[in-house]
């Protein structure tokens, strides 16, 4: 009997330390009611001592009847004075306090308990990846994690790379993996809690529905018991935060929004709706983007000849401002023919291009930040829109600097001295000039027009969204001036005798200083500004004119 009671009271023991290791200090922390209530009559009525064996008998059970509990009923048996929605906004600020300030200490209980039960799940849950149990997770582990839940593959990588702790680690162990979860917590929490859930901050099947139908997803009784079935590992006919969280922590962080389209998709047969490639809508999007650019143009022209007069020749602007009587109107209008059919095709292929390669890109490689898809796809497209315009932008640069009076005698000439390739001379600086100023311009365009929207939390105007796209368009133009005046010296330099970019950049610097390079970076902003409204902005807001 001794030796059952010595081993007994080891075991009790060895149970407790297990037990508040996982974090329980609140238990610990009423260790003295525990004692006075166990004194009363817990362990038995009569007795006039008890042991230390019982006591840890005792505080064992008490602990594990929490933790059996959902993380859910743990925060409310806690405190009674946050709800499960109301952490949501506790947890992040309790990130960012600072050591002047204090949240009410209640509420810090609650956060606090919520972090030491979240460490806890996620130990068992790294320990749940670790397969050989060695205390380290390898991409081989990920990839059945995967597998196991019906998730892409890649994903496995991405969680991989993410979280290892240099490029050459082939694993990453708990502590790597507690701080991507430290990371994630917070939005993890924020996408729970945007759910339908129930009082007690669970899922059930009525609540699945509902979250279901409120996403615009397939909403049946099988749909949502596969979804139940897929993260309830317990078959506890619920999914508490718990069972939510270990999921969303193998997505890609870009994709934490879309939580409930991949958990739906990865748990039932059925594909969640998704964005098609469709011919009318890649048409619409290139028409609009063709329509802006080439009406933009037209528009603007006269400031294009300007810009290009100045750049061509050693003229500064004040001095071919004053040859306007003799340059006149029909003359600020050469080359608006070739422009505007070279801007409306280039363009068009260009804005379509940029459609399709947005939807693959978003497909294919989930991963990729907004930022990123922008950037490869502006990148590609107008590389190919590029191209088609040079042609139509010789033609217009060597009309506009007077050096032919009309298309055909521009035309022939080209053919007579350079051949087909004459038409694609400057090819390699204008490629360095529409390339930084597409992907940069968009990229700046998109991010300005987000922080605008979040300064101001509403949908911007219409005249707010042209605003930032011509100040996008126009501090990007001045930045890429110096390719500007290099493709125009290029295009318009004496037909038959080659000339290279290095060529041309060490001949304006050696001839006009650095600053030559920046010849006609005013007229080239006043240019540019109105067509980065009209090509960025108005291509948008035309786009969305013909959906309505």
């Amino acid at each position: 009997m001794a030796s059952q009671s010595s081993s007994s009271t080891k075991s009790n023991i060895h149970n407790s330390i297990r037990f508040l290791q996982a974090g329980i200090l609140h238990a610990i922390k009423d260790l003295e009611s525990h004692w006075l209530l166990f004194s009363k009559g817990v362990a038995g009525v009569g007795q006039a001592s008890t042991s230390l064996a019982d006591l840890t008998h005792y505080v064992n059970d008490e602990i594990h009847e929490s933790f059996v509990k959902s993380d859910a009923d743990v925060l409310h048996s806690t405190s009674s004075t946050v709800s499960f929605t109301e952490l949501a906004v506790f947890v992040p600020q309790s990130l960012r306090i600072s050591k002047e300030q204090h949240l009410d200490e209640k509420i810090l209980n609650s956060v606090q308990n919520f972090f030491r039960y979240t460490e806890a799940e996620g130990k068992q849950f790294f320990e749940e990846l670790d397969r050989d149990g060695d205390g380290q997770v390898t991409l081989g582990d990920l990839e059945v994690a995967m597998k196991k839940r019906n998730l892409p593959k890649k994903y496995a990588r991405f969680l991989f790379h993410r979280t290892r702790s240099h490029l050459f680690s082939n694993s990453f162990r708990w502590k790597q993996f507690l701080s991507l979860i430290n990371q994630k917590e917070t939005t993890i929490l924020q996408a729970y809690n945007n759910l339908c859930l129930t009082g007690s901050g669970r899922l059930d099947k009525t609540h699945i529905l509902t979250s279901l139908k409120i996403s615009g997803l397939p909403a049946n009784e099988v749909n949502a018991t596969a979804m139940l079935k897929s993260l309830d590992k317990d078959t506890t006919r619920f999914i508490s935060y718990g069972h939510f969280r270990n999921f969303m922590l193998l997505l890609p962080s870009e994709h934490l929004e879309q939580n409930q389209r991949i958990w739906f998709e990865t748990s039932t047969s059925v594909s969640a709706p998704s964005v098609e490639i469709t011919t009318s809508s890649v048409l619409k999007s290139a028409l609009a983007g063709g329509l802006s650019c080439a009406l933009s143009n037209f528009i603007m022209h006269p400031v294009d000849t300007l810009k290009t007069r100045v750049q061509a020749s050693t003229l500064s602007l004040p001095e071919v401002v004053a040859k306007l009587p003799l340059i006149g109107l029909r003359g600020l209008y050469k080359g608006s023919l070739p422009a505007i059919i070279g801007q409306f095709s280039g363009h068009a292929l260009r804005t379509g291009i940029l459609e399709v390669s947005k939807l693959v890109l978003v497909n294919v490689a989930p991963a990729l930040s907004d930022i990123q898809v922008q950037s490869i796809s502006s990148f590609s497209s107008t590389i190919l829109g590029t191209v088609i315009r040079v042609p139509s932008e010789v033609m217009k640069q060597r009309l506009q600097a007077g050096i032919f009076d009309n298309v055909g005698e521009a035309f022939v000439d080209t053919i007579h001295r350079d051949g087909l390739k004459g038409f694609f001379r400057g090819t390699g600086a204008m490629l360095c000039r529409e390339v930084p100023f597409y992907v940069a311009g968009m990229g700046l365009y998109t991010e300005a027009k987000k922080a605008a929207q979040k300064l101001l939390k509403r949908e911007l105007k219409s005249y707010e969204v042209i605003v930032v796209g011509a100040l996008s368009g126009g501090l990007v133009s001045v930045a890429t001036t110096p390719f500007d005046v290099i493709k125009t010296r290029i295009m318009t330099s004496y037909q038959g005798q080659s000339v290279s970019m290095s060529m041309v950049a060490i001949s304006i610097v050696r001839e006009e200083g650095f600053f030559g390079l920046f010849k006609g970076a005013v007229p080239r902003f006043l240019w540019i500004a109105p067509l980065g409204a009209m090509n960025f902005s108005g291509c948008e807001l035309l786009r969305k004119a013909m959906d309505c």
